[in-house]
């Protein structure tokens, strides 16, 4: 199929089946957005406006590669999570999100042009997967892309139904031409962070509670604890046992504390956790001005400009 444009009865099909999952966001003005079921997206397998990006990972890029080879959604696309480019280091960690000029090339090369409806495809397995389909996600509508979509359930919840079709071999994307059109608003910075609590921006904690309350941290993070005025509101409570979003009435209720928030700012320890709960804010629960602090606690306590709340020491510091 060709054009912009679904023939009526297909997208009769794929609102229907997206209804059907009890999947949300998913398509407006034929544009997709959030997650989408995959029996909706089976049905649009072979749309020329489809592709599907499957960021798989194993220790390493050969590993991806192999995993991939094994066995993906007909048509997808390769671009591993943790060895494409889609996040910058900052002490040999990833963190940024990447300049207009390296996403466009990122892009272009697995094929996606500003016009592609993109779905982004996990492996389904735990929590940290989702978070990292939505921090690739956040990432494109960083850059201005207009349809995106998670696929619910990731490459685990293709695969539940023996009846989905599945391909084997490695990709073999057609290079186009990507046009970048940032989104600052999306992007929290270090100082957006200090200034929060007197912009009345609530700053949300996507870590799980360990790490909030000093008891862990992250290797790479210079200091125990959170900043300070922060919710916690770990990532994983967004899904259920199947690593699929929960359905929109229990998000709201887990969620609570944002709703009527001027402004919501998320993060973890590498901006990648926090993807989801902003993935909740913005494009399930419609939340306006939600944005991602990708520069998260490892930017933030090596900076060393603001306190650090530290529960486990007893006080401030």
């Amino acid at each position: 199929m060709t054009g912009l444009f679904l023939r009526p009865a297909l997208r009769a099909l794929v609102v229907s089946s997206v209804m059907a999952m009890g999947a949300y966001g998913t398509l407006a003005a034929d544009k997709l957005r959030g997650v989408i079921s995959a029996e909706a997206l089976a049905s649009r397998l072979g749309d020329k406006q489809l592709i599907v990006v499957d960021i798989r990972s194993g220790d390493t890029k050969d590993q991806g590669k192999a995993l991939f080879a094994a066995g993906h959604i007909p048509g997808a696309v390769h671009a591993d999570y943790a060895f494409a480019s889609w996040r910058l280091p900052r002490e040999k960690t990833s963190v940024y999100l990447p300049e207009p000029a390296q996403f466009e090339v990122l892009a272009g090369d697995i094929g996606v042009s500003p016009e592609s409806d993109v779905v982004i495809v996990h492996d389904g397995n735990d929590a940290t997967s989702f978070g990292a389909a939505a921090r690739v996600y956040w990432s494109f509508k960083a850059m201005g892309h207009a349809s995106i979509a998670v696929l619910d359930g990731g490459y685990r919840g293709w695969t539940a139904d023996n009846a989905r079709r599945i391909e084997s071999g490695p990709a073999n994307p057609i290079a186009s031409i990507y046009e970048a059109n940032p989104v600052p608003a999306l992007r929290a910075s270090l100082e957006e962070v200090l200034g929060a609590e007197k912009a009345g921006a609530v700053l949300v904690d996507s870590r799980p509670e360990s790490f909030f309350s000093g008891l862990e941290k992250h290797k790479a993070v210079a200091s125990f604890g959170h900043i300070p005025g922060s919710v916690n509101i770990p990532h994983s409570r967004a899904l259920d046992a199947n690593n699929k979003l929960k359905p929109k009435v229990e998000l709201e209720k887990i969620y609570a504390q944002t709703s009527q928030a001027s402004a919501t700012i998320a993060y973890c320890n590498t901006g990648h956790w926090g993807a989801t709960d902003w993935f909740v804010m913005s494009e399930i629960l419609g939340q306006k001005n939600a944005k991602l602090y990708d520069g998260s606690m490892l930017e933030y306590t090596l900076e060393k400009k603001g306190a650090i709340a530290n529960p486990r020491a007893g006080s401030g510091s």
